[in-house]
Protein backbone atom coordinates (compact mmCIF):
# COMPACT_ATOMS: atom_id res chain seq x y z
CA UNK A 1 0.00 0.00 0.00
CA UNK A 2 2.83 2.31 0.99
CA UNK A 3 4.57 1.85 -2.76
CA UNK A 4 0.84 2.18 -4.00
CA UNK A 5 0.68 5.69 -2.49
CA UNK A 6 4.64 6.96 -3.15
CA UNK A 7 4.12 5.89 -7.20
CA UNK A 8 0.84 8.05 -7.07
CA UNK A 9 2.45 10.93 -5.04
CA UNK A 10 -0.74 11.32 -3.93
CA UNK A 11 -1.69 15.10 -1.68
CA UNK A 12 -4.74 16.35 -0.39
CA UNK A 13 -5.45 18.28 -3.06
CA UNK A 14 -6.12 15.70 -5.25
CA UNK A 15 -8.58 13.96 -2.75
CA UNK A 16 -10.53 16.71 -3.43
CA UNK A 17 -10.72 16.07 -7.24
CA UNK A 18 -11.43 11.76 -6.28
CA UNK A 19 -14.35 13.25 -4.12
CA UNK A 20 -15.22 15.84 -7.03
CA UNK A 21 -15.56 13.11 -9.43
CA UNK A 22 -18.47 11.60 -7.50
CA UNK A 23 -21.09 14.14 -8.42
CA UNK A 24 -19.59 14.40 -11.81
CA UNK A 25 -20.33 10.20 -12.46
CA UNK A 26 -24.10 11.13 -10.94
CA UNK A 27 -24.61 13.84 -13.54
CA UNK A 28 -23.19 11.52 -16.57
CA UNK A 29 -24.97 8.32 -15.31
CA UNK A 30 -28.64 10.51 -14.96
CA UNK A 31 -27.24 12.74 -18.01
CA UNK A 32 -27.75 9.61 -19.85
CA UNK A 33 -31.14 8.45 -18.57
CA UNK A 34 -32.47 11.76 -20.10
CA UNK A 35 -32.26 10.47 -23.26
CA UNK A 36 -35.33 8.20 -22.58
CA UNK A 37 -37.20 10.76 -20.93
CA UNK A 38 -38.91 14.04 -22.59
CA UNK A 39 -41.34 15.02 -19.18
CA UNK A 40 -39.37 16.41 -16.51
CA UNK A 41 -41.39 14.59 -14.51
CA UNK A 42 -40.59 10.98 -15.42
CA UNK A 43 -36.74 12.12 -14.92
CA UNK A 44 -34.86 9.54 -12.44
CA UNK A 45 -32.76 12.50 -10.77
CA UNK A 46 -35.19 15.78 -9.34
CA UNK A 47 -33.40 19.36 -10.75
CA UNK A 48 -32.41 20.22 -7.32
CA UNK A 49 -30.41 17.33 -6.76
CA UNK A 50 -28.62 17.53 -10.07
CA UNK A 51 -28.00 21.32 -8.84
CA UNK A 52 -26.40 20.38 -5.66
CA UNK A 53 -24.51 17.35 -7.53
CA UNK A 54 -22.98 20.33 -9.73
CA UNK A 55 -22.31 22.53 -6.47
CA UNK A 56 -20.02 19.83 -4.49
CA UNK A 57 -18.54 19.31 -8.10
CA UNK A 58 -17.47 22.93 -8.49
CA UNK A 59 -16.61 23.17 -5.21
CA UNK A 60 -14.50 20.60 -5.02
CA UNK A 61 -12.66 21.09 -8.40
CA UNK A 62 -12.61 24.55 -7.36
CA UNK A 63 -10.65 24.12 -4.89
CA UNK A 64 -8.22 21.60 -6.78
CA UNK A 65 -7.60 24.50 -9.16
CA UNK A 66 -6.70 27.04 -6.78
CA UNK A 67 -4.24 24.88 -5.15
CA UNK A 68 -2.84 22.86 -8.44
CA UNK A 69 -3.00 25.81 -11.23
CA UNK A 70 -3.56 29.39 -9.54
CA UNK A 71 -0.98 28.97 -7.21
CA UNK A 72 1.51 27.08 -9.63
CA UNK A 73 0.84 29.06 -12.32
CA UNK A 74 4.07 30.10 -13.41
CA UNK A 75 4.56 26.23 -14.11
CA UNK A 76 2.39 26.48 -17.15
CA UNK A 77 3.14 27.93 -20.58
CA UNK A 78 0.76 30.18 -22.70
CA UNK A 79 -1.12 26.74 -24.10
CA UNK A 80 -2.46 26.17 -20.90
CA UNK A 81 -3.92 29.97 -20.98
CA UNK A 82 -5.45 29.45 -24.53
CA UNK A 83 -7.22 25.95 -23.52
CA UNK A 84 -8.67 27.57 -20.96
CA UNK A 85 -9.87 30.37 -23.08
CA UNK A 86 -11.66 28.19 -26.18
CA UNK A 87 -12.86 25.95 -23.43
CA UNK A 88 -14.78 29.01 -21.39
CA UNK A 89 -15.85 30.68 -24.77
CA UNK A 90 -16.94 27.31 -25.79
CA UNK A 91 -19.18 26.76 -22.98
CA UNK A 92 -20.97 30.87 -22.85
CA UNK A 93 -21.99 30.36 -26.63
CA UNK A 94 -23.02 26.88 -25.79
CA UNK A 95 -25.26 28.16 -22.76
CA UNK A 96 -26.75 31.06 -24.63
CA UNK A 97 -27.39 29.03 -27.89
CA UNK A 98 -29.50 26.41 -25.76
CA UNK A 99 -31.33 29.32 -23.78
CA UNK A 100 -32.40 31.20 -26.72
CA UNK A 101 -34.15 28.26 -28.64
CA UNK A 102 -37.37 28.14 -27.79
CA UNK A 103 -39.01 25.93 -26.20
CA UNK A 104 -41.46 24.25 -28.46
CA UNK A 105 -41.30 24.40 -32.61
CA UNK A 106 -41.93 22.80 -35.51
CA UNK A 107 -39.64 21.99 -38.84
CA UNK A 108 -40.08 20.84 -42.31
CA UNK A 109 -37.83 17.72 -42.90
CA UNK A 110 -37.66 15.49 -46.12
CA UNK A 111 -38.31 12.18 -45.54
CA UNK A 112 -35.48 9.57 -46.66
CA UNK A 113 -36.74 6.53 -46.17
CA UNK A 114 -39.78 4.68 -46.13
CA UNK A 115 -41.46 4.25 -42.62
CA UNK A 116 -44.83 3.92 -40.86
CA UNK A 117 -45.27 5.68 -37.54
CA UNK A 118 -48.76 5.62 -35.49
CA UNK A 119 -50.50 4.65 -38.45
CA UNK A 120 -49.39 7.10 -40.81
CA UNK A 121 -47.11 6.03 -44.07
CA UNK A 122 -44.67 8.50 -44.95
CA UNK A 123 -43.18 8.11 -48.40
CA UNK A 124 -39.87 8.94 -49.50
CA UNK A 125 -39.38 12.84 -50.65
CA UNK A 126 -42.36 13.91 -48.55
CA UNK A 127 -42.18 16.80 -46.89
CA UNK A 128 -43.29 16.28 -43.44
CA UNK A 129 -43.26 18.32 -40.41
CA UNK A 130 -41.46 17.63 -36.57
CA UNK A 131 -42.00 18.71 -33.67
CA UNK A 132 -38.98 19.77 -31.77
CA UNK A 133 -39.21 20.43 -27.94
CA UNK A 134 -36.55 20.53 -25.12
CA UNK A 135 -37.76 21.58 -21.54
CA UNK A 136 -36.46 24.26 -18.99
CA UNK A 137 -35.04 21.04 -16.85
CA UNK A 138 -33.31 20.20 -19.80
CA UNK A 139 -31.85 23.24 -20.64
CA UNK A 140 -30.42 23.62 -17.26
CA UNK A 141 -29.32 20.08 -16.59
CA UNK A 142 -27.24 20.50 -19.74
CA UNK A 143 -26.04 23.75 -18.99
CA UNK A 144 -24.76 21.88 -16.15
CA UNK A 145 -23.37 18.59 -17.63
CA UNK A 146 -21.76 20.66 -20.24
CA UNK A 147 -19.75 22.85 -17.42
CA UNK A 148 -18.55 19.53 -15.35
CA UNK A 149 -17.62 17.93 -18.52
CA UNK A 150 -15.20 21.49 -19.55
CA UNK A 151 -14.19 20.82 -16.30
CA UNK A 152 -12.79 17.24 -16.50
CA UNK A 153 -11.37 17.70 -19.68
CA UNK A 154 -9.18 20.55 -18.45
CA UNK A 155 -8.24 19.02 -15.52
CA UNK A 156 -8.17 15.33 -17.03
CA UNK A 157 -5.77 16.02 -20.14
CA UNK A 158 -3.80 19.28 -18.63
CA UNK A 159 -3.29 19.04 -14.77
CA UNK A 160 -3.35 15.99 -13.57
CA UNK A 161 -0.77 14.65 -16.20
CA UNK A 162 1.80 17.16 -14.76
CA UNK A 163 1.49 15.37 -11.69
CA UNK A 164 2.37 12.16 -12.14
CA UNK A 165 6.17 11.37 -12.37
CA UNK A 166 5.80 7.93 -13.24
CA UNK A 167 4.26 5.83 -15.28
CA UNK A 168 3.34 3.17 -13.39
CA UNK A 169 -0.06 4.87 -12.70
CA UNK A 170 -1.41 3.97 -16.09
CA UNK A 171 -1.00 0.44 -14.44
CA UNK A 172 -2.73 1.27 -11.88
CA UNK A 173 -5.46 2.78 -14.06
CA UNK A 174 -5.68 -0.68 -15.95
CA UNK A 175 -6.24 -2.65 -12.75
CA UNK A 176 -9.23 -0.04 -11.84
CA UNK A 177 -10.50 -0.75 -15.20
CA UNK A 178 -10.39 -4.66 -14.68
CA UNK A 179 -12.35 -4.57 -11.77
CA UNK A 180 -15.44 -2.77 -13.02
CA UNK A 181 -15.44 -5.26 -16.68
CA UNK A 182 -15.33 -7.87 -13.98
CA UNK A 183 -18.20 -6.56 -12.25
CA UNK A 184 -20.10 -6.09 -15.81
CA UNK A 185 -19.57 -9.70 -16.72
CA UNK A 186 -20.41 -11.45 -13.17
CA UNK A 187 -23.76 -9.28 -13.19
CA UNK A 188 -24.42 -10.28 -16.79
CA UNK A 189 -23.66 -14.13 -16.06
CA UNK A 190 -26.28 -14.17 -12.87
CA UNK A 191 -28.81 -11.59 -14.44
CA UNK A 192 -28.73 -12.65 -18.22
CA UNK A 193 -27.94 -16.27 -17.66
CA UNK A 194 -31.05 -16.83 -19.84
CA UNK A 195 -29.36 -14.33 -23.00
CA UNK A 196 -25.81 -16.40 -22.69
CA UNK A 197 -28.04 -19.84 -23.31
CA UNK A 198 -30.17 -18.40 -26.39
CA UNK A 199 -27.29 -16.84 -27.88
CA UNK A 200 -25.54 -20.07 -28.15
CA UNK A 201 -28.64 -21.91 -29.03
CA UNK A 202 -29.07 -19.08 -31.13
CA UNK A 203 -25.75 -18.82 -33.54
CA UNK A 204 -25.34 -22.90 -33.11
CA UNK A 205 -29.06 -22.75 -34.63
CA UNK A 206 -30.36 -25.59 -32.07
CA UNK A 207 -33.30 -23.43 -31.52
CA UNK A 208 -34.29 -19.94 -33.20
CA UNK A 209 -37.96 -18.81 -31.56
CA UNK A 210 -39.81 -17.45 -34.74
CA UNK A 211 -39.62 -14.04 -35.55
CA UNK A 212 -36.01 -13.63 -33.47
CA UNK A 213 -33.43 -12.04 -34.35
CA UNK A 214 -29.80 -12.46 -32.67
CA UNK A 215 -29.87 -9.35 -30.79
CA UNK A 216 -32.52 -10.61 -28.85
CA UNK A 217 -29.83 -12.58 -27.15
CA UNK A 218 -27.16 -10.04 -26.42
CA UNK A 219 -26.15 -8.87 -22.96
CA UNK A 220 -25.75 -5.40 -21.70
CA UNK A 221 -25.06 -5.89 -18.34
CA UNK A 222 -26.68 -3.14 -15.76
CA UNK A 223 -25.08 -0.57 -18.23
CA UNK A 224 -28.68 -1.26 -20.02
CA UNK A 225 -26.87 -1.09 -23.84
CA UNK A 226 -25.17 -3.75 -25.23
CA UNK A 227 -22.64 -1.68 -27.38
CA UNK A 228 -21.84 0.41 -24.46
CA UNK A 229 -21.15 -3.22 -22.89
CA UNK A 230 -19.18 -3.88 -25.65
CA UNK A 231 -17.07 -0.91 -25.24
CA UNK A 232 -16.38 -1.62 -21.83
CA UNK A 233 -14.85 -4.58 -22.73
CA UNK A 234 -12.78 -2.81 -25.54
CA UNK A 235 -11.35 -0.94 -22.76
CA UNK A 236 -10.09 -3.93 -20.66
CA UNK A 237 -8.61 -5.69 -23.63
CA UNK A 238 -6.32 -2.61 -24.33
CA UNK A 239 -5.36 -2.26 -20.31
CA UNK A 240 -4.49 -5.86 -20.72
CA UNK A 241 -1.96 -5.19 -23.39
CA UNK A 242 -0.68 -2.53 -21.33
CA UNK A 243 -0.25 -4.31 -18.79
CA UNK A 244 1.50 -6.70 -20.63
CA UNK A 245 3.88 -3.96 -21.76
CA UNK A 246 4.53 -2.91 -18.41
CA UNK A 247 5.28 -6.86 -16.84
CA UNK A 248 5.54 -8.95 -19.44
CA UNK A 249 3.27 -11.39 -17.89
CA UNK A 250 1.93 -14.02 -20.09
CA UNK A 251 -1.38 -14.31 -18.32
CA UNK A 252 -2.07 -10.62 -19.60
CA UNK A 253 -2.51 -12.46 -23.35
CA UNK A 254 -4.83 -14.93 -21.42
CA UNK A 255 -7.36 -11.35 -19.52
CA UNK A 256 -7.51 -9.80 -23.10
CA UNK A 257 -8.91 -13.11 -24.66
CA UNK A 258 -10.95 -13.82 -21.72
CA UNK A 259 -12.15 -9.83 -21.99
CA UNK A 260 -12.81 -10.00 -25.60
CA UNK A 261 -14.71 -13.86 -25.70
CA UNK A 262 -16.97 -11.64 -23.68
CA UNK A 263 -17.02 -8.90 -25.86
CA UNK A 264 -18.71 -11.14 -28.14
CA UNK A 265 -22.18 -11.70 -26.50
CA UNK A 266 -22.66 -8.03 -26.48
CA UNK A 267 -22.44 -8.47 -30.35
CA UNK A 268 -20.83 -5.14 -30.57
CA UNK A 269 -19.23 -5.82 -33.94
CA UNK A 270 -17.25 -3.13 -34.80
CA UNK A 271 -15.70 -3.04 -31.45
CA UNK A 272 -14.75 -6.96 -32.35
CA UNK A 273 -12.83 -5.65 -35.44
CA UNK A 274 -11.32 -3.51 -33.96
CA UNK A 275 -10.34 -5.11 -30.48
CA UNK A 276 -8.78 -8.37 -32.72
CA UNK A 277 -7.11 -5.60 -34.97
CA UNK A 278 -5.39 -4.01 -31.59
CA UNK A 279 -4.34 -7.71 -30.41
CA UNK A 280 -2.85 -8.85 -33.44
CA UNK A 281 -0.97 -5.45 -34.10
CA UNK A 282 0.56 -5.69 -30.55
CA UNK A 283 1.62 -9.18 -30.53
CA UNK A 284 3.60 -8.80 -33.86
CA UNK A 285 4.82 -6.12 -32.67
CA UNK A 286 6.09 -8.34 -29.18
CA UNK A 287 7.26 -11.21 -32.05
CA UNK A 288 9.17 -8.51 -34.17
CA UNK A 289 11.22 -6.82 -30.88
CA UNK A 290 11.90 -10.40 -29.35
CA UNK A 291 13.03 -11.52 -32.48
CA UNK A 292 16.45 -11.73 -31.63
CA UNK A 293 16.47 -13.65 -28.32
CA UNK A 294 13.85 -16.19 -29.49
CA UNK A 295 14.49 -16.20 -33.37
CA UNK A 296 12.88 -20.23 -33.43
CA UNK A 297 10.06 -19.49 -31.50
CA UNK A 298 9.47 -16.12 -32.58
CA UNK A 299 9.62 -17.44 -36.69
CA UNK A 300 7.25 -20.22 -36.04
CA UNK A 301 4.41 -17.96 -34.00
CA UNK A 302 4.61 -15.30 -36.81
CA UNK A 303 4.48 -17.70 -39.99
CA UNK A 304 1.63 -19.61 -37.76
CA UNK A 305 -0.19 -16.85 -37.43
CA UNK A 306 -0.27 -15.07 -40.98
CA UNK A 307 -1.33 -18.29 -42.10
CA UNK A 308 -4.19 -18.92 -39.80
CA UNK A 309 -5.30 -15.20 -40.49
CA UNK A 310 -4.82 -15.84 -44.24
CA UNK A 311 -6.98 -19.37 -44.38
CA UNK A 312 -9.53 -17.70 -41.99
CA UNK A 313 -10.23 -14.69 -44.50
CA UNK A 314 -10.30 -17.26 -47.22
CA UNK A 315 -12.47 -19.52 -45.36
CA UNK A 316 -14.95 -16.60 -44.28
CA UNK A 317 -14.78 -14.81 -47.24
CA UNK A 318 -15.73 -17.60 -49.69
CA UNK A 319 -18.49 -18.63 -47.72
CA UNK A 320 -20.38 -15.49 -47.20
CA UNK A 321 -19.39 -14.72 -51.55
CA UNK A 322 -20.92 -17.85 -52.21
CA UNK A 323 -23.90 -16.98 -49.69
CA UNK A 324 -23.91 -20.67 -48.06
CA UNK A 325 -23.26 -22.39 -51.31
CA UNK A 326 -19.61 -23.44 -50.20
CA UNK A 327 -19.30 -24.14 -46.50
CA UNK A 328 -23.19 -23.38 -45.60
CA UNK A 329 -22.47 -24.02 -42.13
CA UNK A 330 -19.99 -21.34 -41.83
CA UNK A 331 -21.92 -18.76 -43.74
CA UNK A 332 -25.03 -19.40 -41.18
CA UNK A 333 -22.53 -18.57 -38.47
CA UNK A 334 -21.58 -15.73 -40.27
CA UNK A 335 -24.78 -14.75 -41.19
CA UNK A 336 -26.04 -14.39 -37.80
CA UNK A 337 -23.21 -12.98 -36.19
CA UNK A 338 -23.27 -9.88 -38.97
CA UNK A 339 -26.95 -9.97 -39.84
CA UNK A 340 -29.78 -9.23 -38.10
CA UNK A 341 -30.55 -5.78 -38.73
CA UNK A 342 -29.96 -2.82 -41.40
CA UNK A 343 -27.22 -0.92 -39.13
CA UNK A 344 -25.81 1.21 -41.57
CA UNK A 345 -29.34 1.90 -43.46
CA UNK A 346 -30.49 2.94 -39.89
CA UNK A 347 -27.20 5.06 -39.29
CA UNK A 348 -26.95 6.55 -42.80
CA UNK A 349 -30.65 7.95 -41.76
CA UNK A 350 -29.79 9.29 -38.88
CA UNK A 351 -27.34 11.33 -40.17
CA UNK A 352 -29.11 12.74 -42.94
CA UNK A 353 -31.72 14.06 -41.41
CA UNK A 354 -28.33 15.60 -38.41
CA UNK A 355 -27.49 17.01 -41.91
CA UNK A 356 -30.99 18.63 -42.39
CA UNK A 357 -31.35 20.28 -39.37
CA UNK A 358 -28.09 21.93 -39.73
CA UNK A 359 -28.97 23.43 -43.27
CA UNK A 360 -31.98 25.61 -41.32
CA UNK A 361 -28.52 27.73 -40.13
CA UNK A 362 -26.76 26.16 -36.84
CA UNK A 363 -23.93 25.60 -38.82
CA UNK A 364 -21.61 27.71 -36.61
CA UNK A 365 -22.81 26.86 -33.11
CA UNK A 366 -25.04 24.04 -33.45
CA UNK A 367 -28.17 23.50 -31.40
CA UNK A 368 -26.81 22.86 -28.00
CA UNK A 369 -25.13 20.56 -25.90
CA UNK A 370 -26.89 17.43 -25.09
CA UNK A 371 -29.86 18.60 -27.41
CA UNK A 372 -29.78 15.89 -29.89
CA UNK A 373 -31.45 13.04 -27.72
CA UNK A 374 -33.92 15.31 -26.59
CA UNK A 375 -34.91 17.95 -29.15
CA UNK A 376 -33.14 16.16 -32.34
CA UNK A 377 -34.19 12.81 -31.47
CA UNK A 378 -38.33 13.07 -32.94
CA UNK A 379 -36.36 13.45 -36.59
CA UNK A 380 -34.73 9.85 -36.06
CA UNK A 381 -37.78 7.60 -36.04
CA UNK A 382 -37.21 4.48 -38.22
CA UNK A 383 -39.29 1.58 -39.47
CA UNK A 384 -38.09 -0.06 -36.47
CA UNK A 385 -41.37 2.35 -35.21
CA UNK A 386 -41.33 5.23 -32.94
CA UNK A 387 -37.98 4.02 -31.99
CA UNK A 388 -35.12 6.83 -31.59
CA UNK A 389 -31.60 6.61 -31.63
CA UNK A 390 -28.69 8.74 -30.42
CA UNK A 391 -26.43 10.48 -33.11
CA UNK A 392 -24.49 7.11 -33.69
CA UNK A 393 -21.42 9.17 -34.36
CA UNK A 394 -19.61 11.18 -32.03
CA UNK A 395 -18.76 13.85 -35.03
CA UNK A 396 -22.43 14.26 -36.42
CA UNK A 397 -23.19 14.84 -32.62
CA UNK A 398 -20.90 16.94 -32.07
CA UNK A 399 -21.80 18.98 -35.33
CA UNK A 400 -25.19 19.07 -34.41
CA UNK A 401 -24.93 20.28 -30.95
CA UNK A 402 -22.19 22.36 -31.19
CA UNK A 403 -21.89 22.99 -34.72
CA UNK A 404 -18.49 23.77 -36.26
CA UNK A 405 -16.89 25.44 -33.15
CA UNK A 406 -17.43 22.53 -31.32
CA UNK A 407 -16.30 19.70 -34.06
CA UNK A 408 -12.81 22.16 -34.77
CA UNK A 409 -11.62 21.78 -31.25
CA UNK A 410 -12.38 18.25 -31.28
CA UNK A 411 -10.89 17.76 -34.28
CA UNK A 412 -7.35 20.23 -32.71
CA UNK A 413 -7.46 17.57 -29.98
CA UNK A 414 -7.05 15.01 -31.75
CA UNK A 415 -4.26 16.56 -33.96
CA UNK A 416 -2.68 17.38 -30.87
CA UNK A 417 -2.73 14.14 -29.64
CA UNK A 418 -1.08 12.76 -32.68
CA UNK A 419 1.68 15.12 -31.73
CA UNK A 420 2.19 13.81 -28.26
CA UNK A 421 2.15 10.34 -29.83
CA UNK A 422 4.88 11.13 -32.22
CA UNK A 423 7.17 12.83 -29.41
CA UNK A 424 6.22 9.76 -26.96
CA UNK A 425 6.70 7.07 -29.31
CA UNK A 426 10.66 7.60 -29.62
CA UNK A 427 11.59 6.56 -25.78
CA UNK A 428 7.99 4.87 -25.31
CA UNK A 429 7.95 2.62 -28.09
CA UNK A 430 5.65 -0.53 -26.50
CA UNK A 431 3.81 1.50 -23.63
CA UNK A 432 2.42 4.79 -26.17
CA UNK A 433 2.01 2.22 -28.93
CA UNK A 434 -0.40 -0.23 -26.80
CA UNK A 435 -2.43 3.00 -25.75
CA UNK A 436 -2.14 4.48 -28.68
CA UNK A 437 -4.27 1.54 -30.02
CA UNK A 438 -7.02 2.47 -27.73
CA UNK A 439 -6.99 5.43 -28.25
CA UNK A 440 -6.79 5.97 -31.96
CA UNK A 441 -10.15 2.64 -31.83
CA UNK A 442 -12.57 4.91 -30.18
CA UNK A 443 -11.01 7.64 -32.74
CA UNK A 444 -12.18 5.22 -35.37
CA UNK A 445 -15.16 3.59 -33.68
CA UNK A 446 -16.39 7.24 -32.85
CA UNK A 447 -17.51 7.38 -36.61
CA UNK A 448 -20.18 5.18 -35.90
CA UNK A 449 -20.99 5.03 -32.08
CA UNK A 450 -21.60 8.60 -30.24
CA UNK A 451 -18.58 7.45 -27.77
CA UNK A 452 -15.93 10.53 -28.01
CA UNK A 453 -15.72 11.04 -23.99
CA UNK A 454 -14.35 7.75 -23.99
CA UNK A 455 -11.32 8.53 -26.36
CA UNK A 456 -10.33 10.43 -23.31
CA UNK A 457 -9.93 7.31 -21.16
CA UNK A 458 -6.85 6.82 -23.50
CA UNK A 459 -5.49 10.34 -24.16
CA UNK A 460 -5.08 10.54 -20.37
CA UNK A 461 -2.63 7.99 -20.29
CA UNK A 462 -0.65 9.29 -23.75
CA UNK A 463 -0.70 12.87 -21.44
CA UNK A 464 1.14 11.29 -18.79
CA UNK A 465 3.67 9.31 -21.05
CA UNK A 466 4.16 12.76 -22.49
CA UNK A 467 4.60 14.97 -19.60
CA UNK A 468 6.83 12.10 -17.78
CA UNK A 469 9.00 12.53 -20.82
CA UNK A 470 9.15 16.20 -20.76
CA UNK A 471 10.35 15.91 -16.96
CA UNK A 472 12.65 13.75 -17.71
CA UNK A 473 14.54 16.11 -20.28
CA UNK A 474 13.88 19.17 -17.90
CA UNK A 475 15.95 17.04 -15.69
CA UNK A 476 18.61 16.36 -17.91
Amino acid sequence: MKKFIKTLELRWTDLAFVVGIIPFAVLLIFGQLLMQHQNPAEVAIPLWAAILCFVAMLLCWGYYLYEEVWNKRDQFNKLNSIIICVLTTLVLINVITIFVQPSLHVENVIVRMDYEVKENTYAIGQIIPVVLSISTFHKVFFTFELIAAALCIYIGLFVLPRRFTSVSFIKYLGYLFFIFAGVLIIYGYIAEFNKYIGFFKYVLNISRPEGSVIYDFTVQSFILHRNAYGMMMMVAVTFALICHEFTKKWYYYLLAGFFYLNMIFSLCKTGLLISAISIFIYIIYRLIVTYKDHKKRNKTALISIFSIVIVALLLFGTAYVSKGKIFGKLYSLVDSLIGGGKTLDTRTYIWDNSYQLMQNGWWVIGRGFGTFNTMLMPMNITSHNDYVFPSHSSYIGLLAEGGILFLVAYLALLVYSGYVIFKSIKNQPGLTLTVSLGYLSFVVYSFIETIHYLAYVFLFPLMVIYYNQQKEKSVD
